[in-house]
């Protein structure tokens, strides 16, 4: 197990889920992942945000979706976080490369700043600039983060845009003679594009939890009312990946490392 104190910019550093039903999720994702839930008020309302937790640390989140989202008819879904310098800055570097900005930058109490923006190929994703929360505070265990993939239609403008606004380099690789696009910061992967995008998915970042057992968690998935958009599959020299959504119909993905 990894205890993080710091996510360096241009890295992932968290990922919470919208979600219409919370008893629900906390329900299916404790199940699923043995996660610890602890609730935190989002405001001077009764909506909690709830995180959680793996050996005591903060792994994730969920929260309830607001009105407008719902009637904006957004589904629920995941969504990672990129650690940023400066959420303001990167905006601008977010319009200029094509991008929307669906959030403008907007501090969290003294916990950080953060903005919700999109790439030109619609796909979400937040901007994270660290205040006192830092991001997840655990990793390289089960139930935490393991990684995450871009799955879109639009593969050359999303390499563009991401290389240029988060300072990533893009090659790719073969695996057992299938193309994979590799996202890296530095010397570090930082994330994957499929060249090939799921049709059951829209245009979107998909997260993967690690995992004891690919088959195993499947079948929970599913005993839980959860649903398998791609079954268990072998990655030679990694191990094995599926990708499952759950009762509301959220995307995660789960990985068995070899």
């Amino acid at each position: 197990m990894a205890v993080i104190k710091r996510h360096a910019p241009g890295t992932f550093s968290w990922t919470d889920l919208g979600t219409t039903n919370v008893a629900s999720a906390k329900k299916f994702y404790t199940g699923v992942f043995g996660w610890k839930v602890k609730d935190r008020p989002m405001g001077p309302g009764d909506e909690k945000y709830s995180l959680l937790r793996v050996s005591g640390k903060d792994a994730c989140a969920l929260y309830p979706m607001a009105d407008e989202q719902r009637k904006a008819k957004m589904p629920p879904a995941w969504m990672p976080y990129i650690a940023v310098k400066n959420a303001d800055a990167t905006v601008r570097k977010v319009r200029a490369k094509g991008g929307k900005v669906l959030s403008k930058p907007m501090d969290v109490w003294d916990l950080g700043r953060m903005a919700i923006v999109s790439d030109p190929g619609g796909a979400i994703i937040g901007l994270w600039q660290a205040g006192k929360h830092r991001g997840s505070a655990v990793g390289d265990v089960l139930g935490t983060v393991a990684w995450h993939d871009l799955n879109t239609t639009k593969t050359k403008a999303a390499s563009k845009f991401y290389t240029s606004v988060f300072g990533w380099t893009a090659q790719t690789e073969d695996f057992s003679g299938n193309a994979y696009h590799l996202f890296k910061l530095g010397r570090k992967n930082a994330g994957g594009m499929w060249p090939q995008p799921m049709k059951k998915m829209p245009n979107s970042w998909l997260t993967y939890w690690e995992v004891k057992s690919c088959p195993r968690t499947v079948t929970k998935t599913k005993k839980l009312g959860g649903r398998v958009l791609m079954g268990t599959t072998p990655v030679p020299g990694m191990g094995r990946f599926a990708v499952l959504a759950d009762p509301q119909g959220a995307p995660f993905g789960v990985i068995e490392f070899a």
